[in-house]
């Protein structure tokens, strides 16, 4: 600098100058950053500099790992700054902006305990117009590009910045900052004052990250060579390429034997697009395959076997059920209806009765006289409407409702679907699990019904869904008019006398089976004591010794 230059006042460094020790690599001259001082000691400093110039000295100390720092742990050479703005933090520290200028050197300590001030003497930069710093000027910003371009954390603000500098000095700073390079390599960096010695010493660090940068892509360029040749090795010897590709090939052939078509063919083609190009370690990677998974699970196409033979539906409800004369009319006529319209869909079964008169064994026989699997679920106490209509693939945990679960397990569309204890379905904030189960059971709704989770149309009208109840009061009446009622109002006193007497006469049979467990445990201790010889016989007589006194008193006498 001449001595006629003109330099702005609040540029004129003072002689003396408060220190913040730095833990962590130089800040250099000539850059507008912003600085957090945790400590009381550092917060200090700063109150003695705006009280006085605002100016500050930046000093690295010598190990990172001093907790209260003294003159005595201070590297020799520094950075000027000026504190532009000065904000006090809720935790009690202080974050500065500051301006940084220029170099000093600690020429005496003034004040060695914190606040710690030292008289400095300022470094002017030597040897800047020289033929050898110019073409170290260029070689320095061509290598960086180099780096640059394959190195992702460096953003474009910061390659305009190298390119726009136009102090050698400056230029060989501002690269030292950016580099990853020890603190103490920086330190003897920013103390030398020869500009063509500072700019030899960061050449060479540019060609160690440039010898790094070319090995890890030489390794990597290796590693994928190496990795291609073994997936050919592999294939060619039949055996799996790796765990997500053999998972994709999975998908994909089962896939294409489903011949999927339309929005659905559409929609499972890009998932698996999507799931071939994501990473394992991806979050949504398990997302996508249990999805897949759902999908391939699915009975698209596959129906089970009907031979509907009404003499045949006859023997197997006679087999299964004593009486309920009118109950196995009504549903050998409404088998036959099906018979003759030749069509999987129509009116939904609702079997209403009271408890253990037999419900849910006459879902199975249907199920035996259609020649189809039966599925039941019982949605007794069900608040959240997911339940049946599944949860969106947003949600952590997300499955399909129960209609897709029964699918799934099941494998076949044409299945017989008991959906037990409809009367008893809960209403919550969650949803209205009634409301869902109006598409489930509409004929002209199923065909195309969405689960959320799924999110693709499947036709569930093959399905013969049979309901069960205990009363009819607490079905809504829009899900009621979706249904063809049954009614099993429990076994006629000639029935029950071919079932039990006095010790079993409410409507249905859990008491029945009751008092018959107790004769079993009974008898089997008698057995295994050697008081009684298999197989047992018992009269009106013998009740009660096993059973007790009969609960239901009356005078009548049911013979035996």
């Amino acid at each position: 600098m001449s001595d006629h230059a003109i330099v702005p006042a609040d540029h004129i460094l003072p002689a003396r100058l408060f220190v913040i020790t730095l833990r962590g690599k130089p800040v250099f001259p000539g850059i507008l950053t912003p600085l957090m001082l945790p400590g009381a000691a550092e917060a200090g400093a700063v109150e003695k500099a705006i009280a006085g110039d605002s100016f500050i000295g930046l000093v690295m100390a010598r190990s990172d790992d001093v907790e209260n720092p003294t003159a005595d742990d201070l590297a020799p050479v520094g950075t000027a700054a000026k504190i532009v703005r000065k904000i006090n933090l809720p935790d009690g520290g202080v974050n500065v902006f500051i301006s940084t200028l220029k170099r000093f050197q600690i020429k005496r300590v003034l004040h060695a305990e914190t606040p710690i001030s030292v008289a400095v003497q300022y470094i002017e930069d030597e040897n800047l117009d020289t033929p050898e710093v110019k073409a170290l000027t260029r070689a320095l910003i061509s290598e960086m590009k180099q780096i640059s371009e394959n190195n992702p954390l460096f953003s474009e603000e910061m390659r305009l910045s190298m390119v726009n500098i136009d102090h050698p000095g400056k230029i060989a700073d501002f690269i030292t900052s950016i580099l990853n390079i020890e603190r103490s390599e920086q330190q003897k960096i920013h103390e030398t004052a020869n500009v063509q010695s500072r700019m030899e010493r960061v050449l060479i660090f540019i060609k160690k990250e440039q010898e790094q940068l070319n090995e890890k892509i030489s390794k990597s360029q290796r590693e994928y060579f190496l990795k291609e040749e073994l997936k050919a090795i592999k294939a060619e010897l039949g055996m799996a390429v790796d765990a997500k590709s053999s998972e994709y090939q999975r998908f994909r052939e089962a896939i294409d034997a489903l011949t999927l078509q339309g929005e659905v063919k559409d929609q499972v083609e890009r998932e698996l697009e999507k799931f071939s190009l994501m990473e394992a370690s991806s979050p949504e990677f398990g997302v996508t395959r249990n999805y897949l998974e759902t999908v391939i699970s699915l009975p698209w196409n596959e129906d089970s076997a009907e031979a509907l033979d009404i003499e045949k539906a006859r023997e197997i409800l006679d087999e299964d059920h004593y009486g309920l004369e009118d109950v196995k009319e009504r549903i050998l006529e409404y088998l036959s209806v099906r018979k003759l319209k030749k069509d999987t869909k129509g009116s939904i079964i609702c079997l209403v009765g009271p408890p253990g008169v037999g419900k849910t064994s006459v879902g199975k026989s249907i199920a035996r006289a259609l020649g189809r699997t039966f599925f039941r679920f019982s949605v007794g106490g069900m608040r959240d409407e997911a339940e049946i209509k599944g949860h969106r693939r947003t949600y952590i945990g997300a499955m399909p409702g129960k209609i897709i679960q029964g699918l799934k397990i099941v494998k076949k569309r044409n299945l017989v679907y008991m959906i037990d204890e409809i009367d008893k379905l809960g209403v919550s904030f969650q949803g209205d699990p009634s409301s869902a189960l109006l598409e489930v059971l509409d004929p002209e709704q199923n065909v195309a019904f969405r689960d959320h989770y799924l999110d693709l149309p499947f036709d569930i009208s093959h399905i013969l869904f049979v309901t069960t109840a205990n009363t009819l009061d607490s079905i809504p009446a829009p899900l009621l008019d979706r249904m063809e009622v049954i009614r099993l109002s429990g076994y006629i006193d000639q029935e029950k006398l071919a079932i039990a007497d006095g010790y079993a006469r409410e409507a249905g049979l859990r008491n029945f089976e009751k008092a018959l467990d107790r004769i079993h445990r009974k008898a089997a201790r008698k057995t295994i004591q050697g008081e009684l010889a298999l197989p047992l016989a018992l009269r009106a007589g013998d009740l009660a010794e096993y059973l007790g006194k009969s609960p239901c008193s009356s005078t009548r006498r049911w013979p035996l």
